[in-house]
């Protein structure tokens, strides 16, 4: 049975902050990514937060608090920070999270159940989240926790030169791995313009490296922020989203396989904030029809490995996943009309 909790934040903040203009700008001093701690008499972890912007002044976000066993981390809750403005006091309610004993959940990555019943009472500043945590198994003034905001963590895998053997598609300036160059180029990356953009050459087994940063659109909701797509054998959507700030994620956020899987649910959210640059690193396993083994896919997502070994349902085999071309390229990169740029491009041939 499907257990309903609430979880209430309630936010003070003090100083005021226009939305930034430029299409990547990345100076609002409330959005970013926190992490700190909490503690309670029974337990103490780590605490992580991501706080974006809506526009007008506008910002949500959630916050996450974990535990730590034999060095792996795992989340044990998750608050989400409903749209607050700075000076006005909020409240925020829990979204539909994940089990508690997910790993007994794994062949339904999709489903989200909630955490025990808690109450989050803070107060957001410019770079500080702090305040305390109470319920029906802690005393009030029990537990507490603290934020900063840090420096966006970069990716282990940014800038990554491309091994012996591989293809580059795309260096910062030479498009003549594309069937039809028609994007620009811009400071060395290639920006989504007109219709779509295809490889020429055929590839089955594959690991593809690419690094892409979306526009800062902070008034545009949900596929309307920031959308692209990175299609594997120009029809499986590895998608591409602002992202930042959401959690639990869909199938069809930054990171998930479109129609097929979300991202693990046992990760924070592994999104960075729009105008940050983010990497994908992603294995494509070609399916044998004869054998009746279908095709595989890996994501990892900014050093995280948010989608393991998926295999593409045998109906998606047959008709892709939406948006993309029937005997295309090894890739395709999507126009779905935000300016989402890409760059240092390169495939390698796997067995």
């Amino acid at each position: 049975m499907k257990v309903v909790t609430s979880l209430f934040l309630s936010l003070f903040v003090t100083t005021t902050l226009s939305a930034a203009d430029a299409r990547f700008a990345t100076d609002d001093p409330f959005v970013g990514v926190y992490q700190g701690t909490y503690q309670t008499r029974f337990a103490k972890g780590p605490a992580e937060a991501q706080v974006r912007s809506l526009g007008n002044g506008s910002y949500d976000g959630f916050i996450a608090l974990k535990s730590v066993k034999d060095g792996v981390e795992k989340i044990t809750s998750v608050s989400v920070i409903t749209e607050f403005q700075p000076g006005a006091e909020q409240k925020i309610g829990i979204a539909a999270i994940h089990p508690n004993n997910l790993d007994k959940n794994r062949d339904k990555p999709n489903e989200k159940l909630t955490f025990p019943p808690m109450n989050l009472t803070g107060e957001i500043t410019p770079g500080k989240i702090a305040g305390t945590i109470s319920g029906p198994w802690i005393r009030e003034g029990d537990a507490t926790f603290s934020m900063a905001r840090v420096k966006t963590p970069q990716s282990a895998t940014l800038g990554a030169e491309p091994p012996k053997g591989a293809v580059v598609i795309f260096d910062g300036k030479d498009r003549n791995q594309w069937k039809e160059a028609k994007w620009k180029v811009n400071a060395g990356a290639l920006e989504v313009g007109d219709g779509n953009v295809t490889t020429k050459q055929a590839m089955t087994n594959f690991l593809l490296h690419l690094e892409f940063r979306t526009p800062v659109m902070v008034e545009a909701r949900g596929q309307a922020r920031g959308n692209s797509g990175v299609y594997l054998r120009s029809v499986f959507e590895v998608q591409v989203l602002d992202s930042f700030g959401l959690f639990p994620l869909a199938d069809n956020d930054c990171g998930g396989i479109y129609k097929v899987t979300s991202p693990d649910l046992n990760m924070v959210n592994a999104c960075l904030p729009p105008g940050e640059w983010q990497t994908y690193d992603i294995t494509y396993r070609e399916g044998d029809e004869k054998a009746l083994r279908l095709p595989e896919i890996t994501v990892v997502h900014n050093g995280k490995t948010v989608v393991d070994r998926v295999k593409i349902p045998g109906e998606l085999v047959v008709n892709g996943t939406g948006g993309g071309e029937v005997d295309g390229g090894y890739l395709l990169l999507q126009n779905h009309g935000n300016p989402v740029q890409y760059r240092n491009i390169w495939v390698q041939p796997i067995e």
